[in-house]
Parts: C-alpha cells; structure tokens; sequence
C-alpha cells in the first residue's frame, strides 16, 4: 500500500471526499405550547422624582447636631441658663426627629402604591411606614412634654 494512493483503503477506512452543501434559509417559526407564556426578567426598583428619605437625612443631622451642641453649652458650667438650652435643645432634636420620620414615612407610602401597581408584595414598605408614624408621634410627645416641662417649671 503506498501512502499517496486516495483510493486504496487505509487501516480499514476509506477517505471520503468533502461535498459543498448549499446554505438554506428557513423561514423563523415560533414554536408556542400551550399553557406556556414567554416570562420576561424587568429589574424593577422605586426612584420617586423626589427621594424623600434622602430629604429625611436632613432634619435627623440637624436635630442631632443641635442636641449635641445644647448638651455641650450645658456642661460647660459657663452661664446659669445651662439647663434650658439643654432642655431647649432636646426638645428640637426630638421635634426633628419626628419630621425626619414622618419625610421618611411619607417615602414608604409613595414605595408601598408603587409596589401594589407593579404587582409586588409591600408589607414591608407598610411595616416601615407604621414604625415611623409610631417613633414620629413618640417623638413629637416628647418634644412637647419638655417644653410644657419648661414653661411649668421655669
């Protein structure tokens, strides 16, 4: 047998020759089964025009700030009014705590229409909703308790 012999058969096969297949178009066909629906992935997320829990951030700094201050002019012995500006600047810190919680609750409501109308669940937006309202009303007693303290008391 010599090598360069196509025809001859080789370790028991016998080389074949490459045809050309012409390409053929097929016309699209979609296949539908019934009872089967198409399910498209769409990453939903809620971003309101304007992002109260953002603008709630505000009104929890400040109050903090202020608080701080107040106890830091009120420990520094300095003035004799030490303890109002510390009872004033409680009062502030819970009263801009209660705005921050209800900016923050107001954010959950818009969160928890959305998610009903895009057919999510929202218990979760309803439940942080309901804490703020609650911690926004504590604190909003609070304030006031400490100012009716300082009228009554001073």
């Amino acid at each position: 047998m010599q090598p360069d012999d196509d025809n001859q058969i080789q370790d028991g096969y016998q080389p074949i020759s490459p045809q050309v297949i012409a390409p053929q178009i097929i016309a699209p066909q979609q296949i539908v089964h019934p009872g089967m629906q198409q399910v498209v992935y769409i990453p939903l997320k809620y971003s309101p025009e304007v992002n109260l829990r953002t603008w709630s951030y505000l009104p929890s700094g400040l109050g903090i700030a202020i608080y701080l201050a107040s106890v830091i002019v009120a420990g520094s012995g300095s003035n004799t009014g030490g303890e109002l500006v510390g009872f004033l600047g409680t009062s502030a810190c819970c009263g801009l705590l209660a705005v921050a919680c209800f900016l923050d609750a107001a954010f959950y409501k818009g969160k928890s229409e959305w998610q009903g109308s895009t057919g999510r669940l929202n218990g979760g937006s309803v439940t942080g909703m309901v804490f703020d309202i609650i911690f926004g009303v504590i604190s909003i007693i609070i304030a006031i308790y400490i100012m009716f303290v300082l009228i009554v008391f001073s």
